[in-house]
């Protein structure tokens, strides 16, 4: 499979994406095509060599949509800005010729006659219709070779009636009522919508923006003994980074030499900058302190965690929701219909009423207000924003259609270890046959081969203890460690482990039922030879989580491997609505489906390694990334804080999303559904409509914008 990026111009309203994800589709090799309104970016998805990038860029073109392949780490943000300063001169052109065909009407109103010369009238009409206007009939006429229509081509038609209708009558004189004003003043407002639309969807970038600028533009790297400033595409892996006070991070390495302290905020939330030295990790747009130090590069550019962090909210950005569907199969059709009620409402006038004139006007009313802009912009702009947003408050949307389905979830199933507790574990007590140094040697010569929490803890209680090397060592995974210590086998892990190892718990048993707390038990032969007891601390804001996401109307249920007894105490301190203990990784997601046949949609929260399974199970996974690993595959939702605060923002943020979406939906219906029948009575005039046609598009994207303010 490969996937192709494209950047789209000139698409005005949401007809022209029904149009070229139809017509990709259509193309032999193309798995998926999907067209962005509000970003102006497709993606081609395809299976083998073809179509090629240029392929499907000559397809789109030829469409009337000029396209332009982007490769990674490419924008072409300077095409972009000199369109809208393009559309910016042909705005003003038209609005500067406009007044004097307007002031002639406000003039009416105190009761003076004054109006220019006909022929004036349509030298200025003529510079406005195919000069300020070109684009209209430039994307008709392309349309029209492929037997299709768009907003442009309403626009042309009913400008046109108007122009035509009073040129005719100029040369020959058969009316005294001139509307040149009216093509003219339409081609300037629509005009004037396009381009504050424009802007304002520039304006609803701006969150992506701020998250491409943290992004360090240069690196000064060590070469051959020399320190040279280069730019960062040119850093290679391996090369040595030096980073001086307060400069922000160019790449994810690990310090070599030296030590600082670095303000991670925008990946991990931590508002107090984090000590770091020799050995520890550095990451990509994170500000450095006071100290100087040098850093091995590692991982470059979308590797980083910066890097990671921005694929993902633009592919976010980039998907659609399922209730975009509804205004996108709406907007297909739209135009053609709009064509026939323009058509219907001129001949009832001319035919039943006898009014031709009113039936021209109203005619071109229909078309001009009937643009489906506002429908097309309706959903984009928000996801757009909203993806923005959600990044800069540590939550990653994988795509929209989770966005979605986020604010629909009503039971969540939240892991323990890392979400729920600190995840620090520590070892409290020892409790074993022989003495404390025979069995940390034997403890750690296990734990010391394992990342798992439990045995960094037991590895780390005594650093300084010696230990000898194992022999056949093996990771059960979510169970255990064994291995073999002086021709002995040796087990280390919970008491389901050793007991599915026929190991007898003996005189340990009744005493651990007593314990609250992790037990990580050693077993020697077929023999339990004592036992680690391990705490974990419950996290300062876990209880207020929970009470706030009760309070929205979730049902909460801790889920962890551990002990009944311990899962049970800090459900209970915490106030949750159920626990599920001693549950093995493969059997998670189990508990998902059980939940999920009594028709709940459920949101599990895990780490993203042995929840795997059960995160790609429920209805919406949320992975906690730790601010560091973003990767999230099986996840719908990245929360790079690790805490239920940032659980309830996410929720918040899908709940806030979908009302800005129904609201632009009611809008953009509602406006249609209204202003057709009005215009098609006579009660707009096309003026009127360009401008209610203008408002719409424009209304929708600021109504987007708020979402800022509110997340």
């Amino acid at each position: 499979m490969n996937t192709y990026h494209f950047q789209i111009k000139e698409m005005n309203c949401s007809s022209c994406i029904a149009k070229i994800e139809r017509r990709l589709s259509e193309e032999k090799g193309v798995v998926e095509s999907f067209v962005n309104f509000a970003t102006g970016k497709g993606r081609v998805t395809t299976e083998g060599e073809k179509p090629s990038p240029e392929m499907i860029t000559q397809i789109v073109t030829e469409m009337g949509y000029p396209t332009v392949h982007i490769k990674e780490n490419e924008s072409p943000k300077e095409e972009e800005e000199k369109g809208i300063n393009w559309l910016a001169v042909r705005t003003f052109v038209a609005l500067i010729l406009a007044i004097p065909l307007v002031i002639p009407m406000f003039a009416q109103i105190f009761g003076k006659s004054w109006e220019l010369h006909s022929y004036l009238q349509l030298i200025i009409a003529t510079i406005v219709q195919f000069g300020a206007g070109y684009s209209f009939y430039l994307a008709t006429y392309r349309g029209l070779k492929r037997v299709s229509a768009n907003m442009d081509t309403l626009v042309a038609l009913g400008t046109s009636a108007a122009y035509f209708y009073s040129l005719f009558a100029t040369i020959f004189g058969f009316s005294e009522h001139l509307y040149f004003e009216t093509s003219v003043v339409l081609i300037a407002l629509i005009l004037l919508g396009r381009y504050f639309e424009h802007r304002s969807r520039q304006n609803a970038k701006g969150g992506m923006k701020a998250l491409l600028q943290m992004q360090a533009n240069n690196a000064r790297v060590k070469k051959g003994g020399n320190v040279q400033e280069i730019p960062i595409d040119q850093v290679l892996k391996g090369d040595i980074v030096l980073v001086r006070p307060g400069e922000r991070i160019p790449v994810d390495g690990e310090i070599l030499g030296g030590s600082s302290h670095i303000d991670e905020s925008m990946l991990t939330g931590e508002s107090l900058p984090i000590h770091k030295e020799k050995g520890e990790l550095a990451f990509a747009g994170t500000v450095n302190g006071e100290g100087a130090f040098e850093i091995k590069a590692t991982r470059l550019g979308r590797e980083t965690s910066l890097g990671n962090i921005i694929r993902l909210v633009e592919e976010a950005q980039g998907s659609k929701a399922p209730i975009e569907k509804l205004a996108d199969s709406v907007s297909g059709i739209f135009v053609p219909i709009v064509l026939g009620l323009a058509v219907m409402t001129f001949f009832i006038w001319g035919l039943g009423v006898g009014n031709w004139t009113e039936g021209l006007l109203s005619g071109i009313a229909v078309l001009v207000i009937a643009c489906p802009c506002a429908l097309g912009l309706a959903v984009p702009t928000v996801i757009m924003v909203a993806c923005a947003e959600g990044a800069k408050e540590g939550v990653l949307v994988k795509n929209a259609e989770g966005l979605e389905q986020a604010n629909k979830v009503d039971t969540l199933i939240v892991d323990k270890t890392g979400t729920v507790t600190e995840g620090k574990l520590s070892v409290s007590a020892i409790h074993s046959d022989i003495s404390e140094e025979e069995f940390l040697k034997r403890g750690i010569a296990l734990s010391c081969h394992s990342d798992h929490p439990t045995s960094k803890a037991i590895t780390k209680y005594k650093q300084d203890q010696k230990f000898e090397a194992v022999t056949n060592f093996k990771s059960h995974s979510g169970k255990g460690l064994s291995g073999e210590l002086h021709g002995k086998k040796v087990f280390l892990g919970s008491l389901m482990f050793l007991q599915e190892q026929e190991i007898d718990i003996g005189k340990f048993q009744e005493e651990i039922e007593k314990e609250i707390g992790i037990i990580v038990a050693l077993g020697e032969e077929k023999k339990c030879i004592g036992y680690f007891l391990l705490s974990d601390q419950i996290k300062k804001d876990t209880k207020g989580g929970v009470s706030a996401l009760r309070a929205l109307g979730k049902k909460i249920y801790l889920l962890s491997g551990d002990r009944k007894a311990v899962v049970e105490e800090v459900a209970k301190n915490i106030g949750v609505d159920g626990f599920f203990a001693e549950v093995l990784p493969e059997e998670k997601a189990n508990h998902v489906k059980e939940l999920q046949k009594k028709k709940l949609v459920v949101g599990m929260v895990g780490d993203g390694v042995n929840d795997a399974v059960a995160l790609a199970t429920a209805d919406v996974g949320f992975a906690v990334a730790e601010g560091t690993d973003v990767a999230m595959e099986s996840a719908t939702i990245g929360l790079m804080r690790s805490n239920l605060s940032n659980l309830l923002t996410a929720l918040q943020l899908s709940r806030k999303t979908f009302i800005k979406i129904r609201q632009n939906l009611f809008f953009a219906f509602f406006y249609n559904c209204i202003g057709i029948p009005l215009a098609a009575f006579g009660l707009l005039s096309p003026m009127i409509a360009g401008a209610a046609m203008a408002l719409s598009s424009v209304s929708v994207v600021l109504n987007s914008l708020t979402l800022r303010k509110q997340s």
